[in-house]
């Protein structure tokens, strides 16, 4: 078997500043756009992109994060049907994928925690705003991915980066 790489990136905190938006047009609050500079140094120290195919959800607010992010110096592919809150439907997208790539998702919770929570040994119990899950997963293509066949190797936090200090929360 192969060691392959997921990367799931939940979407940074969105506005609730007009509650009769559709979820779906959603732009980032302040607070989104200053975790999303904190997680984008953090990530381009990190990881080396020519690996990994980067995919997203098409909603505002992932298209903003990536925006933010990944500074448009990576081609990103902007899905409908990564726009979703059920990990099962995640698990057939990503059983669908067949580029031989590490591969990366921006996306939704609770969809990327309860993948996490399904495709992995481990279990947590928050996934929030801006986090980045690195997961290995020991497969030859990802159609065999499955329960309990996935390790987490890092679990990272915008809030835990020691740069972060929105407003001295």
């Amino acid at each position: 078997m192969v060691e392959k790489k997921l990367f799931l990136l939940r979407h940074a905190k969105s506005s609730w500043n007009n509650l009769e938006l559709d979820d779906h047009e959603r732009a980032l609050s302040e607070r989104g756009v200053y975790s999303c500079q904190v997680m984008s140094t953090y990530i381009s120290k990190k990881l080396k992109f020519k690996d990994i195919s980067i995919f997203s959800s098409n909603s505002k607010r992932t298209q903003e994060t990536c925006k933010k992010i990944f500074k448009n110096s990576i081609k990103i592919n902007y899905k409908r049907e990564l726009y979703t809150f059920n990990f099962d439907d995640l698990i057939e997208w990503i059983k669908k994928f067949k580029i031989n790539k590490n591969l990366m998702i921006v996306g939704h919770n609770p969809a990327l925690m309860d993948l996490i929570n399904y495709i992995t040994k481990s279990h947590i119990g928050k996934f929030p705003t801006c986090a980045l899950c690195e997961i290995n997963i020991y497969i030859n293509s990802w159609s065999e991915i499955k329960k309990n066949s996935a390790d987490i190797k890092e679990l990272q936090f915008v809030k835990k980066l020691k740069n972060y200090n929105y407003k001295n929360e």
